[in-house]
């Protein structure tokens, strides 16, 4: 079953490609590398992403430069995910994204954190109660219908990795 529905989601997102084409290259905010458009996710809240569905992001951000599939602990955890040039994933559930994930190499803060600072800046810039738990320190933002959380990844005592989330999921 969890092969069949990621068939499923790969057949309509490469059958949308045609029609998602001409906004990868006209998206507000591209940027262009080696004379190609690609979108361009800094400046963006995460929260702006989560629960959007294929449209809005094909208008907001274009084609993704890759997708794959994730696999979770079990079948209602895998997700799709779309990979942006900036270092941006945003992870899918059924047709919403549910979670969006940005790498030690994305330059531009997240929520007033900076990936590669240490865990003590980290803990300075807070302006909510964050609470450790393993390699991660997380906190929750009530900004929106759903509850969010993020939780900040650290390797060592860096900031590696920023998780945005639907929490409900």
């Amino acid at each position: 079953m969890r092969s069949r529905t990621f068939v499923i989601v790969v057949l309509l997102f490469v059958l949308a490609l045609p029609v998602f084409a001409d906004s990868a290259v006209a998206a507000p905010g591209a940027v262009a590398t080696s004379g190609a458009a690609v979108p361009a996710v800094a400046g963006h809240d995460p929260l702006d992403f989560l629960g959007m569905d294929m449209k809005a992001v094909s208008d907001s951000l274009g084609v993704p430069q890759d997708m794959f599939s994730f696999r979770g602990s079990d079948d209602s955890r895998d997700s799709v995910v779309f990979y942006y040039p900036d270092h941006v994933y945003l992870f899918w559930y059924k047709d919403r994204v549910w979670q969006v994930r940005y790498d030690k190499r994305y330059t531009d803060p997240v929520r007033g954190f900076t990936l590669g600072m240490t865990m003590a800046q980290a803990q300075a810039a807070a302006t909510q109660t964050l609470v450790p738990n393993g390699d991660s320190l997380y906190f929750d933002i009530n900004e929106r219908a759903w509850p969010v959380r993020v939780r900040l990844l650290f390797t060592g005592d860096i900031l590696t990795d920023v998780y945005v989330y639907r929490s409900d999921f």
